[in-house]
């Protein structure tokens, strides 16, 4: 007779076989990264949440998912390198764009990044966009005029920017009406006259 031993937990073996950096990192290490849509891709329990959830909250997450497929697998996420976070600063400022957020940055401050504003600019009605925790567009307006000319200072209302706001300066009314008759009646009726 031959007496063959029967395998243990071979999901477990499984699972440490593929995490298993002993001629990389060392040791039982796995390198992810968190997807755009906030997920990230975990062998044998697949995509996990991770948007929003520190690494304490993560690794109770993913610990759930492992107990529920295999037995003895303890998760200790690590964040490497974190994605960088970018503003949009557009309307009348002097040089509109996407501006990385390297640390904390207010409406003022974006507009200095910006170049400024142009001599059309409405720095009384700033626009604010950003995305809720629920996805939904929400927009904020704030006055900057007295603080941006140094006339009062820093606004109660100015705000700190995260990730993906967007900043408009919008033109004055007065630009608006001034490009409207241009357009309409200098442009609109001479244009048509040879």
């Amino acid at each position: 007779h031959t007496v063959r031993p029967l395998r243990g937990d071979t999901k477990l073996e499984e699972l440490r076989a593929t995490i298993d950096s002993s001629f990389g990192a060392g040791g039982q290490t796995r390198t992810s990264r968190v997807t755009p849509d906030g997920m990230v891709n975990l062998p044998a329990i697949g995509a996990v949440p991770a948007q929003g959830l520190t690494l304490p909250e993560l690794k109770l997450e993913v610990d759930e998912r492992y107990r529920q497929v295999v037995r003895g697998i303890e998760v200790t996420p690590d964040l490497r390198t974190r994605a960088p976070a970018y503003i949009y600063v557009v309307g009348e400022v002097r040089q509109a764009g996407r501006f990385t957020l390297e640390g904390p940055t207010t409406v003022m401050q974006s507009i200095a990044l910006a170049g400024g504003w142009n001599p059309g600019g409405n720095l009384r009605q700033i626009v604010i966009f950003r995305r809720g925790e629920d996805w939904r567009l929400m927009a904020t307006q704030i006055n900057l005029l007295g603080p941006l000319n140094g006339r009062q200072p820093c606004p109660a209302d100015e705000i700190w920017l995260r990730d993906c706001d967007i900043v408009v300066v919008p033109k004055r009314p007065i630009q608006i009406a001034n490009e409207f008759i241009d357009m309409v009646f200098t442009r609109g009726i001479y244009g048509t006259l040879p």
